[in-house]
């Protein structure tokens, strides 16, 4: 199976992330529960913010669940590259 899609997979059924540092998930960002996350609720997080356009693909002014976990897998990604690098 696909490294990508496994981490996917996992990304949204935990939809639970540190964003730089916050450790908030989907539904702790989603303060009205209405199923997106609004520029308003993401103002909670400086970090979340900052990266508001690149979340956003499709540009509809919301942050959806699987834009969201887009993010999440490349967290995850980032981290394995990190943890793969040589010590200095």
């Amino acid at each position: 199976m696909n490294k990508n899609l496994v981490l996917a997979t996992l990304a949204l059924m935990v939809s639970g992330s540190v964003v730089a540092g916050d450790k908030m998930s989907y539904k702790d960002f989603d303060a009205n529960q209405d199923g997106m996350i609004s520029a308003e609720e993401a103002a909670a997080s400086p970090a979340l913010s900052a990266q508001w356009t690149a979340l956003d693909a499709n540009a509809d002014g919301m942050i959806d669940q699987a834009e969201f976990a887009k993010m999440e897998v490349r967290e995850m990604q980032q981290q394995q590259n990190m943890q793969q690098m040589p010590p200095e």
